[in-house]
């Protein structure tokens, strides 16, 4: 199995999801889209791990809400327990800052102005979310949304350390 698939095993382990529901929830933890979800979820099926049930809609096509299984749920357990691979680093930005020299200095601070601002908007966008993940803590007691609570802890420190190179990298360039 990949990676995607062990992610949207863990976001079936907190509780029953659709296929839309679980294509809006892996976006802060996988580029994935659609195409790549839904036949992971059929192999999923096919394999044991997760089951669904068809929920008819008068006026919206019936839509399908996955569970995770037993089988499920012990395979996603031995596969946390197994160690991380290499983290994956892809970002344009890299390759632009190497090449940096090439651009006017304002065009460079404009580069890095737009980096600052998304980095702002996400640590918007994160704030929320935490609010959400911390009301759902305090409802079950932490477990089950520990992971999730991390998970948003780690990227908001990722982006605030981005927004920090940024401020920097500017204050090089002398704006």
């Amino acid at each position: 199995m990949n990676t995607l698939s062990y992610g949207l095993l863990a976001l079936l382990s907190v509780g029953p999801r659709t296929g839309y529901d679980l294509s809006q929830r892996v976006k802060p933890l996988w580029q994935a889209g659609h195409s790549q979800i839904y036949p992971l979820l059929s192999q999923l099926e096919q394999s044991g791990y997760i089951t669904f049930e068809l929920i008819e809609q008068s006026d919206k096509p019936d839509k399908k809400e996955y569970t995770i299984t037993e089988s499920g749920l012990a395979e996603l357990s031995e596969w946390v327990g197994d160690s991380a691979g290499k983290p994956v680093l892809k970002d344009d930005l890299h390759i632009k800052l190497y090449a940096i020299w090439l651009a006017e200095p304002e065009k460079a601070r404009q580069l890095l102005q737009a980096r600052a601002a998304f980095c702002l908007s996400e640590l918007e966008r994160y704030q929320l979310l935490m609010d959400n993940v911390e009301k759902d803590r305090s409802s079950d007691g932490g477990k089950k949304h520990f992971g999730r609570y991390l998970l948003i802890r780690k990227r908001v420190m990722d982006v605030e350390a981005n927004l920090q190179f940024c401020k920097w990298a500017l204050s090089e360039l002398g704006s």
